[in-house]
């Protein structure tokens, strides 16, 4: 009966322990020993000491078990778990085993997990911040390490260790849990690693780009995973060596001057991802050589192309200079609704933060958006390019126009959900130097519409900005509270519309505070008893406006001093530091 209630509560612990694996190597006790752990580290200790005692012989048992267990199937979420949780001496015993077994365990893919995230105790110890035991054994836990480093020079099949090695060596450690599989609580850590990282980091890289077999090895989708982590890494660590070497892969693989072989390259997932690495990592002078040799003149072919587009993306946000953006905003203005019809907004994006940035076709960008959404002519469609652009619909398609007629279906549709890239693209163009196209259209919206916006979870970006552009005039602020003031109190009772009234408090000047405020007084009651309307109604002092107008004009007039006083001493601060750093 005892025995029958046990199996019952390790069943609950792991309802597909029935399913488990079996590995002819490991007996079912030493499985279940392991199951229940992992249900023990689940249900917690009542002290540290018991945690502590648990812990010590847990490691004990480990250090001893056959390195299959390491490799069983079932175990992998206990084993990062408890690799978690060990302490120096316990992280150098099992690394011993690691070291003793390494390629029997980068056979096995499950076990790559556990190395990986045993690997990442040695960056949890070489931090800053250790304690004196901490500190007495870190050598000799560098020592081990670093012995399984060199094993895996030249290695670009496993890409997972390599990738956890080459961070911990660096000292920039940023693994991502949930892509790797791993359990674990902690997977980032920046510190300054020792002397002997450094040089064993760049003799691994050395050793990648010195293989005889490189380009084959390259055109091998793992190799090409390798080597997106190694550019990035290398770019921190060591910028010209980094230099060198993409332009030593950009050469031997002919990519810099075939556009062949670089659109070969793009068209596959991975290489897209690899040439984006190469052209964010690269220097100006690559970058320009990658755009005039294979780059210019198929813009729209890469801005089409289901891989390739992304590629494109990075070559628009790496540009250096008005020219060479210019350049490739020509090539690409008459393509907006093609690119569009592709469903490629990235691209789009990408051209309007870097015009902004850049300061320069801003004016142009927005007539080839105003085209694409057919809706620059004639004059009268203009006032619809926001609702347009957020729901990313044509004209004809957004009134239900059909075809060979003019009259729409619906003269005032209300505004649809909001599509993401439609509300980044906008909330750009609201900073440009004159967003007159966008400022004109959003108040020419329906008051209905504007609550959409306000209250959509992308749209609520766009109203945002518009309030905090320093682009958009007061003049135009002020106009837009007036649309809004009838429908305030719905906008403060919604999850992302009472953001948008906190930013307009920020943001406005007191007499336009007085018309929100005024607003909201009008339903006190609906306001103090909503879940997001209450801090609304709290914020912005609405029951101290009922009781006393005099009273609320002086509590914002001595508010907006503090904050003027606030914002003068930040920037004198500011002022300073520049000058101190020139």
């Amino acid at each position: 009966m005892l025995k029958e209630g046990m199996d019952k509560k390790e069943k609950k612990a792991n309802p597909k322990a029935h399913k488990r694996l079996i590995d002819k190597n490991v007996n079912e006790e030493t499985v279940n020993y392991y199951v229940r752990i992992a249900a023990t580290l689940d249900e917690g200790f009542e002290g540290d000491e018991d945690r502590e005692l648990f812990l010590r012989n847990v490691f004990i048992q480990l250090e001893k078990e056959d390195i299959h267990v390491f490799m069983h199937p079932s175990l992998q979420d206990v084993l990062v778990k408890l690799t978690e949780l060990c302490n120096v001496e316990q992280t150098i015993k099992l690394l011993q085993i690691l070291k003793d077994n390494t390629a029997e365990l980068l056979n096995d893919g499950k076990a790559r997990k556990v190395m990986c995230s045993l690997l990442l105790q040695v960056a949890e110890f070489s931090g800053g911040g250790k304690s004196k035991e901490q500190q007495e054994h870190l050598e000799e836990l560098q020592e081990v390490f670093l012995e399984i480093c060199q094993s895996l020079k030249g290695d670009v099949e496993n890409v997972l260790v390599v990738k956890t090695v080459l961070q911990v060596l660096s000292g920039h450690v940023n693994m991502s849990a949930k892509d790797i599989g791993m359990k674990r609580n902690k997977t980032t850590w920046n510190y300054t690693p020792p002397t002997e990282f450094i040089q064993t980091f760049q003799e691994m890289c050395e050793e990648i780009f010195s293989l005889d077999d490189i380009q084959e090895k390259v055109e091998h989708n793992k190799a090409s995973m390798v080597l997106t982590h190694v550019f990035p890494l290398l770019h921190k660590v060591d910028t010209p060596t980094c230099h060198k070497f993409i332009r030593k892969y950009l050469t031997l693989s002919g990519v810099l001057t075939d556009h062949e072989k670089f659109q070969w390259l793009v068209s596959d997932s991975r290489g897209s991802f690899l040439m984006q690495t190469i052209i964010e990592c690269c220097s100006d002078e690559i970058y320009t050589e990658l755009y005039s040799s294979v780059c210019k003149g198929h813009l729209l072919s890469l801005a089409v192309h289901p891989q390739a587009n992304f590629v494109l993306e990075s070559l628009i946000k790496g540009a250096k200079d008005k020219e060479q953006f210019e350049e490739i905003f020509v090539e690409l203005k008459e393509n907006f609704e093609d690119i569009l019809a592709f469903n490629h907004l990235r691209v789009i994006t990408s051209l309007a933060k870097a015009a902004c940035q850049l300061k320069t076709c801003q004016m142009k960008l927005v007539k080839h958006l105003l085209r694409a959404f057919h809706c620059f002519e004639p004059e009268d469609r203009q006032i619809m390019f926001v609702p347009l652009l957020a729901t990313l619909t044509t004209y004809e398609v957004y009134f239900g126009i059909e075809e060979g007629s003019d009259k729409p279906e619906n003269e005032n549709p209300t505004l649809g959900k909001v599509n993401i890239h439609g509300s980044l693209i906008l909330q750009t163009l609201l900073e440009f130097k004159n967003p007159k196209y966008v400022v004109n259209s959003l108040l020419h919206m329906t008051t209905k519409n504007l609550q959409c916006l306000a209250c959509d979870p992308s749209g609520s970006h766009v109203m945002e900005v518009y309030f905090k552009s320093t682009t958009v005039t007061e003049k135009n602020k002020a106009a837009m509270v007036d649309r809004l003031q009838d429908v305030l109190q719905d906008i403060a009772c919604s999850s992302c519309g009472s953001w948008i009234i906190e930013t307009m408090w920020t943001e406005l000047p007191l007499p336009q505070k007085t018309v929100i405020v005024k607003a909201l007084a009008k339903h006190d009651r609906r306001l103090a008893g909503d879940q997001y309307g209450r801090f609304i109604h709290r914020n912005c002092g609405v029951s101290t406006y009922i009781n006393s107008v005099r009273n609320w004009t002086e509590m914002q007039t001595s508010s907006q001093k503090k904050r003027k006083m606030f914002e003068d001493i930040l920037q004198t601060s500011g002022t300073k530091k520049k000058k101190k750093k020139e």
